[in-house]
């Protein structure tokens, strides 16, 4: 919510899931794309978003190069890292989609012992050191920016981070 988009704003989100934060992320900006590997996803995600707020939906993995040519000024990865083999390189590829002045806004997991989400939930990582995902940001071109903590009810506790490009550097 602190984050101002200009209205004529171009916004990713990166494994939807459901699709719960689309609605309120379409409220603010013009160009919504949403980006799932899973069709059942993408069509769950799709139930909660009206027509109206011509949102994209995209089959398709970031790595695949589905989105090659395009540019976002705020891209979202809503607790993904943790079930991708590879988080580094989820920040290389959202830094280059990226517009100058760009944002990353991630929400993860803190690291935690839990095992037993790797076989319940498919997690891959146990949640992330909040200075691995500055170390994999910084690396992708990306300078921190504002940062918040909060703890669940059910013990985990959660990072909201951003990261953004800054504006004299131009999409790769």
């Amino acid at each position: 919510d602190t984050l101002v988009l200009p209205k004529a704003s171009s916004v990713l989100e990166i494994g939807p899931g459901e699709g719960d934060l689309l609605p309120a992320l379409a409220e603010r900006c013009t160009r919504l794309v949403a980006l799932d590997n899973s069709p059942a996803m993408l069509d769950i995600a799709r139930s909660k978003v009206r027509p109206e707020l011509n949102v994209t939906f995209i089959e398709g993995d970031i790595h695949q190069g589905v989105l090659d040519g395009q540019y976002f000024d705020v891209a979202v990865a809503n607790m993904v890292l943790h079930h991708t083999p590879d988080p580094a390189e989820i920040f290389n590829d959202l830094s280059k989609l990226l517009t100058p002045g760009g944002s990353l806004i991630i929400t993860e997991l803190c690291q935690h012992d839990q095992s037993w989400a790797r076989k319940s939930c498919g997690d891959l990582w146990l949640g992330f050191d909040t200075e691995d995902l500055s170390y994999w940001a910084a690396k992708a071109g990306l300078w921190d920016g504002k940062s918040l903590h909060l703890t669940q009810r059910n013990g985990f506790q959660l990072q909201l981070r951003q990261f953004y490009k800054p504006i004299n550097q131009q999409p790769i």
